[in-house]
């Protein structure tokens, strides 16, 4: 299946590595120059459990593609998804499946605005990359893919593209309840991203108190509650569970959103914490916590202008 990977970050590089690895033809697509020229000349050079490999993979500037691709797996952060998207034409097409592993809520209701319902595809990850350079990400591989279509259907595309994904060393799942898993997944990132972030400390820094380890959960219960208000059950002591490891086996972690605001970077609160906090009012709940994560993320990510 000739497949585009837009957006060759961490994770893009990753699943593009280990697509191409199986022998799938694979192309990434990024803005940044410095990183196609790097992939297209050495390939993606990925740590994978400690082995390190180059693996030759193609890659373009989305307005030099001339092919349209069977699938397009869209890696964007969530706030350059609508450009990208935009900038898509040459290599997706009206045959084109498009599938959405980013974090956060409201990445299937953009693609739905370019792409009819079934062809677009809703997944969710655990899989996590570090970027160590241009076109180079380390990881461990420990993880899943959870998938189904945005109308809920089960096609043979969405059959093919599992067995893909699985074939390539990745443990891929096609999950009816898909939506429940993308907000769990938003629980924990909501409260372990951003209050670490906040602290500009490791995942561990938030279990050094009681407040703070305290402040990890109650974020993760109020979203949880946000959730089951628009039908969604959510299961938060499992999700106390995934954030316990996060807080002890994770501990020298420093997740994205962290490296965002030490790096001067946009986070993803608008789409984590604060659409969240959109959700609760659309339900006519309070999401304090959710509120004062997003308006605290915001204003850092408003002002490092203004910071020393």
């Amino acid at each position: 299946m000739k497949t585009a990977i837009i957006g060759a970050g961490a994770m893009g590089c990753f699943i593009g590595a280990m697509l191409s690895k199986a022998g799938n033809d694979v192309t990434m697509i990024d803005v940044d120059k410095r990183v196609i020229d790097a992939i297209n000349e050495r390939g993606i050079h990925l740590e994978l459990r400690g082995e390190s490999m180059h693996i030759p993979v193609k890659a373009s500037l989305a307005k030099d593609m001339t092919e349209k691709a069977e699938l397009a797996i869209l890696f964007t952060k969530a706030a350059y998804s609508r450009a990208a998207l935009e900038e898509s034409s040459p290599y997706i097409g009206e045959d084109t499946y498009v599938l959405t592993m980013q974090n956060g809520l409201g990445n299937v209701e953009l693609l739905c605005e370019y792409f009819a319902e079934d062809r677009v595809i809703a997944a969710v990850t655990t899989y996590a990359g570090d970027v160590k350079g241009p076109a180079h990400t380390a990881t461990n591989a420990k993880g899943y893919l959870k998938m189904m279509t945005a109308n809920g259907e089960m096609t043979e595309t969405l059959v093919s593209i599992d067995k893909m994904l699985r074939e390539a060393g990745l443990e891929s799942e096609i999950c009816p309840d898909v939506m429940a898993v993308i907000w769990e997944k938003v629980a924990f990132n909501a409260a372990i991203n951003a209050t670490s972030a906040l602290c500009r400390v490791p995942c561990g820094g938030m279990a050094v108190t009681e407040e703070g380890r305290s402040l990890v959960y109650k974020v993760a219960e109020e979203t949880c509650r946000v959730a089951a208000a628009h039908g969604i059950y959510v299961d938060a002591e499992a999700v106390k569970g995934y954030l316990d490891i996060a807080l002890t086996v994770q501990a020298g972690h420093f997740t994205s959103m962290t490296q965002d605001l030490q790096n001067k970077r946009l986070t993803e609160a608008a789409f984590i914490n604060g659409a969240i906090w959109k959700k609760a009012q659309e339900a006519g709940l309070e999401a304090s916590y959710n509120e004062t994560m997003y308006a605290l993320l915001h204003t850092v990510e408003s002002t490092y202008d203004m910071q020393k």
